[in-house]
């Protein structure tokens, strides 16, 4: 197996895994969160007790899920590195992308750990701090517009970018343009009021097809 099969996978399996344990997973097993128009402290209050009822059980779901995502930006990362090279097509994009995903990675991660650490300080009485941290949390996760999801929207698209630049077939090129223009749209969205989740389901197919392809062309 090499770089580019390794990230193809990584790609392609990720967000698989990813919707199968936010979507079917955590709702069975954990529970369907907060009630629809809670905010506030009500909110991160909701979320950290759904979660306290089995907290080993939440943290193994949460870091499959979790997993994913970063499964999912390594591949990227790959990906982007195979695109480098003297005298490649598009190689200061990648080599941008290269860059700016690990540190939005370690941006996600970080949110993670602090929604971990406010169910340790839930679980050790400390309600205050518990409820500080896991807004922390949430809203890091769910800001709209975000950060670092500015940051993911523009790396991908020069990864889609350089990608159409250097294939050499037309399966590869239309993969490669729809996917930087599902993504584009998806991040201009980010700024405005418009439902941006059927854009998002059809950019976690771009991905999967994206993955598949760089398996397909893992000898070249």
């Amino acid at each position: 197996m090499n770089a580019k099969s390794l990230s193809g996978y990584l790609i392609a399996i990720g967000p698989i895994l990813m919707m199968a344990t936010w979507f079917f997973i955590w709702p069975a097993l954990i529970g369907e969160g907060a009630e629809e128009g809670v905010i506030g402290v009500d909110l991160i209050k909701a979320n950290i007790e759904q979660g306290m009822d089995n907290i080993y059980l939440t943290t193994l779901v949460a870091t499959l899920g979790g997993g994913a995502m970063l499964a999912m930006m390594l591949g990227f990362t790959l990906w982007a590195r195979s695109l480098q090279g003297e005298g490649k097509k598009g190689t200061l994009l990648a080599t941008i992308a290269s860059i700016t995903i690990p540190v939005a990675a370690a941006g996600f991660m970080l949110s993670m750990e602090f929604n971990f650490a406010a169910g340790e300080a839930w679980a050790n009485n400390d309600v205050s701090n518990a409820l500080i941290v896991g807004a922390v949390g949430e809203y890091i996760g769910s800001a709209d517009p975000s950060f670092t999801w500015t940051f993911v929207s523009l790396s991908l698209i020069f990864i889609g970018i350089a990608s159409f630049l250097q294939s050499n077939d037309v399966i590869s090129k239309t993969i490669a343009g729809l996917f930087a223009v599902i993504v584009l749209i998806t991040g201009i969205l980010n700024f405005t009021s418009i439902d941006a989740d059927p854009l998002f389901m059809l950019w976690m197919l771009a991905n999967v097809a994206a993955g598949i392809n760089l398996i397909r062309l893992r000898n070249q």
